[in-house]
């Protein structure tokens, strides 16, 4: 547009064919990627056609200042701090009261400030950190160019080198847990590659409008939330039919386990079963609602595996969890491509 040198956007039917030899002259159409990157929950909506043959068009372009509260999620890159091991030790010498697993909640629930803290402190503005560094190495070397080499110089280069190479190791690292890509190791700058994937997970995970059972179309944040939990709230309190009872004949007619089978279920849970589990989980596991995942109570396990394990021995002695560990995160998976209601998702746990 004249006069306007800012960005623009133009919408509409520009009567777009589907292969380039369905065409004669004109200038070839091109894939802009930077606004998918820049916006990845850009989505275009259809509107209600009403008495008019043309079907209106709404492009939701920024939706990130209705972003809900981001829960705590643990990052492996707190791990190589210096600082790490004092401050969960810190927090889990505090004595707390009640079960062995109320214990263990308690001292998780009082460790996320401190973590969080701590990421805030050292981790955050990864970007801006990585640009410092680069632009002091750049510096050095520079100097060294024109004035030449000596002992304190090449020693400042050494460290800054080091530095740079820490901040680009966290920064990888960071976005390779939030990519939740496991085919790829560290350590060949992916991080281009992990940025896309991540920004790929939060287009998919986005949930930017709903049309709910009045066919209202909902797009804030709030609105989406009410919608579903009255929907489930709602589900939940159905009634569905009977389940058919088992008959014995048939269950007698299958394969059945020997007793010694039936024993090995039903044999007592050592602690070396209990560490052994959590070894076994892999460390790009999502993490549960607590935000901590494997690879944290791996990491920690010298300090508080022993509180851990007679948690989970409590829970195979008595039978009965504390009610504050025992919750679950649903997750709504699409049914269908580009889902507009609440009936399109499934929810697993």
């Amino acid at each position: 547009m004249a006069g306007d040198n800012g960005p623009s956007l133009i919408m509409g039917d520009f009567n777009i064919i589907l292969s380039s030899e369905d065409r004669v002259q004109g200038n070839a159409v091109q894939e802009i990627e930077s606004g998918l990157k820049k916006w990845p929950t850009m989505e275009g909506i259809n509107m209600y056609l009403g008495f008019s043959d043309n079907c209106p068009l709404s492009l939701v372009i920024d939706d990130t200042s209705q972003e809900g509260r981001r829960p705590f999620n643990f990052l492996n890159s707190l791990e190589n701090h210096k600082d790490f091991d004092d401050i969960v030790k810190h927090c889990w010498r505090k004595r707390q009261r009640g079960t062995a697993m109320l214990k263990v909640w308690s001292k998780l629930k009082m460790l996320k400030g401190d973590l969080k803290q701590l990421n805030n402190q050292e981790f955050s503005s990864i970007g801006h950190k990585i640009q410092v560094a680069r632009n002091k190495l750049e510096g050095i070397q520079a100097h060294m160019t024109i004035l030449g080499n000596d002992n304190e110089t090449i020693l400042q280069e050494k460290a800054a080198k080091l530095e740079l190479a820490k901040w680009l190791e966290v920064e990888e690292s960071v976005l390779k847990q939030k990519s939740r890509i496991k085919w790829l190791k560290l350590g060949d700058s992916n991080t281009s590659y992990f940025h896309a994937c991540m920004k790929n997970r939060q287009a998919k995970n986005h949930i930017g409008r709903l049309i709910n059972s009045v066919e209202q179309i909902l797009q804030s944040v709030n609105e989406v939330e009410e919608d579903i939990l009255s929907f489930y709230k709602k589900l939940l309190g159905t009634r569905t039919s009977q389940s058919p009872v088992v008959i014995p004949e048939i269950m007698q007619s299958g394969y059945m386990l020997s007793r010694q089978q039936k024993l090995q279920l039903i044999k007592p849970v050592t602690r070396e079963d209990v560490k052994k589990a959590v070894l076994d989980i892999d460390d790009n596991k999502a993490p549960t609602c607590d935000g901590y995942n494997s690879y944290f109570f791996k990491k920690t396990w010298h300090i508080l595996g022993d509180e851990v394990t007679a948690a989970v021995m409590e829970f195979f002695e008595n039978a009965e969890i504390c009610k504050a560990i025992n919750c679950t995160t649903i997750t709504l998976i699409p049914k269908v491509k580009n889902p507009t209601s609440i009936k399109e998702f499934m929810p697993i746990s």
